[in-house]
């Protein structure tokens, strides 16, 4: 009985160490509950806070990319290809995040899928355009950024050029 007693007593410090490890806070923060709710928005949308930036130019990038895939695939057009002529679509600032201005960059082409979708449901086409609404209800400035779009039009202020003395490399 003393023998199991010593032992337990003998691994008693080396269960109290593993319940908390070494790890620098950034990576010891995943194993917490408060990573929770970050870890689900990344699986989900495939947002990241800490790379992508505000989720309003995060969706804005998304469907440029999803629009330059598409004019690849269907209609023979590369935005980027150095032997068509310049798209001035690809430098143009991001209009506003509103439906007022430009309705078709609001939905974009996700929301013809969702309404795919829903057409194969309930039998009624409902185009709804996830990642704008997201981004219009989570980001600081979506409101404010939408009524501004309706007020003012397409020539709402969307975003300021970063300064040049801002600028940040990717994936370091």
């Amino acid at each position: 009985m003393s023998t199991a007693r010593t032992a337990l007593l003998l691994a008693l410090p080396l269960f109290a160490a593993g319940c908390k490890s070494g790890l620098p806070s950034a990576q010891a923060e995943h194993w917490s509950i408060d990573s929770v709710p970050d870890r689900m928005t990344k699986h989900f949308t495939g947002y990241r806070a800490d790379r992508d930036g505000s989720y309003i130019d995060y969706q804005y990038g998304k469907k440029k990319a999803i629009n330059a895939t598409l004019r690849r695939h269907f209609l023979g057009n590369s935005p980027g290809s150095p032997n068509e002529a310049a798209d001035p679509s690809q430098t143009n600032r991001r209009p506003p995040h509103s439906v007022s201005p430009d309705p078709l960059y609001y939905f974009g082409a996700e929301s013809l899928f969702v309404g795919a979708i829903t057409l194969g449901w309930w039998g009624t086409f409902v185009p709804i355009p996830v990642d704008s609404v997201i981004a219009t209800v989570v980001s600081e400035d979506g409101w404010s950024e939408m009524g501004r779009g309706f007020t003012e039009g397409a020539d709402a202020e969307a975003q300021q050029p970063v300064p040049v003395s801002q600028f940040k490399v990717k994936n370091r």
